[in-house]
């Protein structure tokens, strides 16, 4: 690779994705502290995870003839902790660049980059765009680092057309649909009208890019994710992809839009030979119809994925428990939220009962099944301290009668935020539920907060946030016991997590009695902080499985930027180790 293409990269369109915090690396001020992400999927409390939907938009604009690169500035920093954030963003060369507000998660780095990129390109066009982006529209114009919000579930044709008229040197955006922008500091809007009801996000997703990459951590498989649709047929009150958020955000009656069958199928070929150690996250099958997900089924079989792990609101019925079966090595993801049948339904969940599940497991083992994951939730309606505690109770019951891989139950709180425009966010007093941040600054200051529990924008009238901070410790490390009595886990490997859990405990509570007395952290204090959060966050992990697996090797981190230009824009800082440092 010569000198010139290290220097920099070009692109008509760059797509950025932000840490949830953007000077995370310098924090010593704020505890990224374990379980505070849930620690229900492999990502970090950086939220390193880019929305699948950029594979779209990169594909559609290719078939148009623009280039669009993925730069994932987040997972950059975290595997490149002495990177030059500033100094990368000069190296891009484009027009436009994009950043993903897709859930609040993203809502304090994006629009700090975004800043930065302002300071490296004045003149380039920053475009922010999901579903966050979408509900706070008229509130993230108004940031000075945001030149244009795309707002809608499927943005690839105002996209398209933006990328094509700037790149004409053409900035009259007024006949675009979906957009609000700025003309000489004004907000304009081109009004909200483009809804696609069929073919959502008409482009093959192309994993080609993923075949040769390395593994990480302890095994060298790789996973892959597939989004079938958008929105949603089922309507939970707390999450922002429900029915009811979707007609409340995007203004749709139809709230479940679904993407082209045959654009899956050839999206999974596109792993050709690889797929064999490819295993797959299939979001949102939930809300497929049975010819839909038996043919997806057929694709992964023809394909020969290694393994699927399918999301389902409902007991899977028999027949499509043993395609399932017959297609791959399946796992089905099972979301109850509560053993309390009263608080499942008020969830949004309560079509089954625990019996019926008990009596539905070995049906779904014999049919082929490797095994059941039953997530539990904890911040639901109805849900007290002592409910919380009964469900890890019946988790228990569940390891002793399956023998824990078979049935896995797991737990986790529902961190940082109550998603704005879902049911419970809008509508709080009638769910039991108090909101703390509503507008978009408010969630912004609030990602800083040194105490998680204060990051929350919601407590229930059951457990207020720091009464949900403990309760999640308490849950989740009795829970960890369970598995370690009943060798599940090996013992040796739960004490290291409950040595984590012990240890974080008491850094929250030294620092929420330095904030009470003295209104500061005192110096050594905030050496142990910034030490602690090296060392949480040199590593990735889920509740699964939860060993500490390294960066790198997972379709999300950066694949874009060469390492030439890394090891170019490296800046070492002895004063201040930046929190993804190896320990």
């Amino acid at each position: 690779m010569n000198q010139e293409i290290t220097s920099r990269l070009e692109a008509d369109l760059f797509l950025l994705h932000a840490p949830s915090v953007y000077d995370f690396r310098e924090r010593d001020d704020m505890l990224f502290a374990y379980l505070s992400d849930s620690d229900s999927v492999n990502v970090t409390s950086i939220y390193e995870m880019y929305p699948i939907g950029w594979f779209s938009i990169k594909q559609h604009l290719a078939d148009h003839g623009f280039d669009t690169k993925i730069v994932n500035v987040a997972s950059l920093m975290l595997m490149h902790p002495d990177l030059d954030v500033r100094k990368l963003l000069e190296r891009l060369e484009a027009p436009i660049f994009g950043f993903d507000l897709h859930w609040m998660t993203q809502c304090h780095g994006a629009i700090e980059l975004a800043a930065v990129l302002k300071e490296a390109h004045p003149d380039a066009l920053t475009i922010f765009g999901g579903i966050s982006a979408t509900y706070y529209a008229s509130q993230l114009i108004r940031y000075p680092s945001v030149d244009v919000v795309v707002q809608g579930y499927d943005t690839l044709e105002p996209v398209a057309e933006l990328v094509r008229r700037v790149r004409q040197g053409r900035r009259d955006l007024s006949s675009i649909p979906n957009l609000l922008y700025k003309t000489g500091g004004e907000v304009q809007s081109t009004g909200f009208t483009h809804k696609p009801a069929t073919r959502y996000n008409d482009a093959r997703n192309d994993w080609s890019f993923y075949r040769d990459t390395l593994g990480a951590g302890p095994s060298a498989s790789k996973l892959i994710m597939t989004l079938p649709n958008t929105g949603c047929a089922h309507d939970c009150g707390w999450c922002g992809g429900s029915r009811f958020s979707y007609r409340n955000i995007m203004g749709v009656r139809k709230t479940l839009i679904q993407k082209d069958n045959e654009l899956i199928v050839k999206e999974l070929r596109t792993m050709g030979e690889a797929a064999k150690h490819t295993s797959i996250y299939a979001l949102q099958c939930y809300s497929e119809n049975k010819v839909r997900m038996h043919q997806y089924l057929d694709a992964v079989k023809e394909v020969g994925y290694n393994s699927v792990f399918f999301e389902q609101f409902n007991l899977t019925p028999p027949d499509t428990l043993k395609k399932m079966g017959e297609s791959t090595t399946a796992y089905i993801m099972l979301s109850p939220e509560s053993h309390d049948p009263k608080i499942s339904a008020a969830a949004g969940r309560g079509t089954y009962t625990m019996a019926e599940m008990e009596a539905w497991i070995p049906r779904a083992l014999d049919a082929g099944v490797k095994g059941v994951m039953i997530w539990f939730f904890i911040g639901m309606p109805h849900q007290d301290r002592q409910s919380v505690l009964d469900t890890v109770a019946y988790s228990e019951r569940l390891i002793r009668k399956f023998g824990g891989w078979d049935a896995l139950p797991l737990i986790c709180p529902m961190v940082p935020f109550l998603d704005p425009g879902c049911r419970f966010f809008e509508e709080p007093d009638q769910h039991g539920y108090r909101i703390f941040h509503r507008t978009l600054e408010e969630h912004r200051r609030a990602m800083v907060e040194p105490l998680w529990y204060r990051r929350l924008n919601y407590q229930t009238r059951w457990l207020d946030r720091r009464q949900l901070q403990d309760v999640s410790y308490e849950a989740i490390a009795r829970l960890v016991e369970v598995k370690g009595e009943y060798g599940v886990l090996p013992t040796w490997f739960c004490q290291a997590i409950l040595t984590t859990i012990e240890e974080t405990r008491q850094l929250l509570g030294e620092m929420e009695r330095a904030l009470v007395l003295d209104s500061k952290l005192p110096a050594a204090l905030r050496d142990e902080i910034r030490s602690y959060n090296r060392k949480i966050l040199a590593y990735s992990s889920d509740q699964i499985i939860p060993v500490r697996r390294p960066f790198g090797g997972r379709w999300f981190d950066d694949m874009t930027v060469p390492r030439e230009m890394i090891e170019d824009i490296v800046q070492p800082r002895v004063a201040a180790r930046c929190a993804g440092a190896a320990v």
